[in-house]
C-alpha cells in the first residue's frame, strides 16, 4: 500500500517522513495490528527503543495478564 502525503505536512517545523513512520507505527501498535517487534522493526528501532518511543509519548506496552502467565511457564520450563 502507498500513502501519499501531501508535502505541505511533512518537513513543516522540523516533522519528517521518520517521524510520520513512528506515529503510525505508534498507532497501529495501539491499536494491536501489529506486535512490538514488527511496528520496530518498520521503523529501523530495536524493541528497546521502540518501547522508549512508547513510553516517551505516554502509551504502555500491550501486556496482557496471559502474556505474562505465558512468560512465567516459559521461564519455570527453563529453570527445571
Amino acid at each position: 500500500m502507498l500513502v501519499e502525503v501531501p508535502s505541505d505536512i511533512i518537513g513543516v517545523s522540523g516533522y519528517s517522513e521518520i517521524d510520520l513512520k513512528i506515529d503510525v507505527a505508534v498507532l497501529l501498535y495501539k491499536r494491536q495490528v501489529v506486535t512490538l517487534a514488527r511496528a520496530a522493526r518498520w521503523v529501523g528501532m530495536t524493541r528497546l527503543e521502540f518501547q522508549k518511543t512508547l513510553a516517551e509519548r505516554g502509551f504502555p506496552i500491550n501486556y496482557s495478564v496471559e502474556d505474562f502467565e505465558t512468560d512465567l511457564k516459559t521461564l519455570h520450563s527453563m529453570a527445571g
